[in-house]
Order: C-alpha cells, then sequence, then structure tokens
C-alpha cells in the first residue's frame, strides 16, 4: 500500500485518536483522584496515596508523545529526525510508567477477604480504574509514535517499533516494581541504572518481562484492531 494510500485511510494520521478520547482520560484521571480523597477521608488513611503520583508519571509519556506528534507536524529537513528520535528515545524511558499501574494490584492480593467488608471492594474498584486508566494512557502515547514511524518509514517499522516497545515496556515495569528504579533515574543515577539493568538479566526478569510485554502487545493490538473497525 503507498503512503498517499495510508494517509488516505487514516493509519499514518499523526494523532489518529478522536478529541474525545482526551477528555475521557482526564475524566478517568479526574475520578481516581476524587476517589482516593474520598477513600482518605472516610477512614483516615493516606496509605494510596502514591497511587496519585504514579498516575502522574502514566501522564508523562503520553505528553511526550503528543510533542513527538507536533514536531513531527511542524519540523521539516534534516533536524526532524534527531528530534524525534530524542523523544522517541524519552518516551520509552518514560512509557513503563502507564502499564506499572496494573501492578499495583499487589497491594490487594494479602487484605483479608470479608463478605461484608465495603472497602475491599471499594478498593478494588479504584485499582481496577487506575489500572485501566494507565493502559489507556499507555496505549494513546504508543499510537502516536506507531503513527509517527509508520509515517516517517512504513507500516512494518511502525508494527516493529509497537512490538519492541511493549517488550522494552514490560522489562521497564520489571526495573520499577522489583529492582526499584525510576525513570529519571537514567539522567541523575545512570550507574544505579545500568546495575538495575544487569541485575535484570536473569530468568525471572525474561519471565517477567515476556509476561507483561505480551499483556501491552495484546492489548494495543487490540484496541487497535477496535478502532480500526469503526472506521471500516
Amino acid at each position: 500500500m503507498s503512503r498517499t494510500s495510508n494517509r488516505a485511510n487514516g493509519s499514518s494520521r499523526i494523532d489518529p485518536v478522536s478529541p474525545a478520547v482526551y477528555g475521557m482520560l482526564c475524566g478517568i484521571s479526574v475520578l481516581c483522584v476524587l476517589l482516593i480523597l474520598v477513600r482518605e477521608f472516610r477512614i483516615g488513611s493516606d496509605s494510596f496515596i502514591f497511587m496519585l503520583w504514579n498516575l502522574f508519571l502514566a501522564w508523562l509519556p503520553l505528553l511526550v508523545s503528543l510533542v513527538a506528534a507536533q514536531a513531527c507536524r511542524s519540523i521539516g529537513g534534516a533536524l526532524r529526525l534527531p528530534v524525534l528520535f530524542v523523544l522517541g528515545i524519552g518516551w520509552l524511558l518514560l512509557y513503563p510508567n502507564a502499564p506499572y499501574l496494573t501492578t499495583d494490584f499487589i497491594h490487594l492480593i494479602f487484605r483479608p477477604y470479608r463478605r461484608d467488608s465495603f472497602i475491599l471492594w471499594y478498593d478494588l474498584v479504584v485499582f481496577f480504574l487506575f489500572s485501566w486508566g494507565g493502559l489507556l494512557l499507555g496505549y494513546v502515547s504508543m499510537r502516536h509514535f506507531h503513527a509517527i514511524v509508520s509515517r516517517v518509514w512504513n507500516g512494518a517499522a511502525g508494527w516493529l517499533f509497537v512490538t519492541g516497545a511493549s517488550f522494552l515496556g514490560g522489562f521497564g515495569i520489571y526495573l520499577g516494581r522489583v529492582v526499584r528504579l525510576n525513570s529519571w533515574d537514567a539522567i541523575f543515577n545512570p550507574f544505579r541504572l545500568i546495575e538495575g539493568v544487569i541485575e535484570g538479566l536473569n530468568p525471572y526478569a525474561f519471565a517477567f518481562t515476556i509476561l507483561f510485554g505480551m499483556l501491552i502487545l495484546i492489548l494495543y493490538g487490540s484496541m487497535y484492531a477496535l478502532r480500526r473497525g469503526e472506521d471500516t
């Protein structure tokens, strides 16, 4: 399929996401914040306040991808590729923060189950909404870079990027959850990042990476297919 036809069917549009999606992402995030504040007010516990910080971090890859989309539209010539490369590296470092929210379910695993405990069900909904919001933020930001790579090169390169980014994201989740690294360690503590990556070269990390990489790739492919199905 030619690049011209790709543009015609929308597969190479730089921002292929409906504006309503951004409103939905903001709405989910606001709801998550309110639910945490209600929980703190009702039971006097701030044990899950950290999730607000995790949600903020999940927004960062989307912001970077929006900047990259704008750069792809407005910057031409020899400068465009270096700028997109730098933004792409920054996005890859930040992207795991979005699907990382799914791992916060670990905080519910060892909670005792009582049928009359409303707070347990409340927390389950809260964690699900945070997780879903993170996955959607990750999907939209990856969709931007998928469109950018497809436009600059071709569709095959776009899907190769998505596949690689999915498994790098899985490894990034491992570094965050197990090794306890942060995205900004790449700038402020690079030697700790190198040590963490070396520490992550083990069978457990490999299995963890494959597991979460598959989760990211399957969810992305599913939502991509649903979106394309609506366009046909």
